[in-house]
């Protein structure tokens, strides 16, 4: 759980923390996990890495070439966009250093390499400086531990409304400028895009308390 550390902020856990045991199954170290090495390409042809994101607060989503209708899409993207995005094109300064990337997959989290020209004019009204879309290997980004498995396992939910087997193909990842995932909520509800955008914020907070501090050093 998160946790306060002065009466102005809370701090974030780090999530998908992993574990080396000795022989007698005790914990003896815990490296928090990192996104490793990636590449990917976006819908306009231009290499997205580890280097791209560097700096840099991501919003990690899986998009499908059946978007943006809701039944069909892994996100809600006209509540994202109501929500979330729209702040961050209203307030660029606050936002500068943060970007949506999303991900182009089935309905099952497998890799789509060919976004469909329905989905280009959808995501053609969007800013492509703050929202990037992709296509690549997913993997990386959601092989994170998670609560005794890892994140990409855990199954979707019919019941819920999200689509497909996976339910990281229905959630929004939130992920620090170092890399380390900070944040996971579901990308589909009204109450879980405004949670994940509160995450956000705790985060861009965080990021102002070790500004402030190393001036005042």
């Amino acid at each position: 759980m998160a946790h306060t550390f002065d009466n102005k902020f809370i701090d974030l856990p780090y999530l998908g923390w992993e574990y080396t045991y000795d022989a007698a199954g005790n914990k003896i170290d815990s490296t928090v996990y990192s996104i490793p090495d990636f590449q990917l390409t976006s819908f306009d042809g231009a290499v997205i890495n580890r280097d791209s994101i560097r700096d840099k607060f991501i919003i990690l989503t899986t998009i499908q070439n059946t978007c943006p209708d809701l039944k069909e899409c892994g996100m809600g993207m006209v509540l994202f966009n109501e929500i979330l995005y729209s702040k961050m094109i209203d307030h660029p300064d606050n936002y500068s250093n943060v970007r949506v990337l999303s991900i182009l997959t089935d309905a099952n989290g497998k890799p789509d390499s060919i976004p469909s020209q329905l989905l280009k004019e959808e995501m053609a009204e969007y800013d492509h400086k703050f929202w990037w879309f992709a296509t690549g290997d997913a993997t990386p980004f959601y092989s994170f531990p998670y609560y005794g498995d890892l994140f990409i396992n855990y199954p979707a939910t019919a019941s819920s409304g999200e689509i497909g087997s996976k339910a990281f193909v229905n959630s929004l990842v939130l992920i620090d400028k170092r890399g380390c995932i900070r944040g996971v909520s579901g990308a589909k509800s009204d109450s879980d895009i405004r949670n994940f955008f509160d995450l956000l914020k705790l985060l861009k907070k965080e990021e102002f308390k070790a500004d402030r501090e190393a001036r005042n050093k």
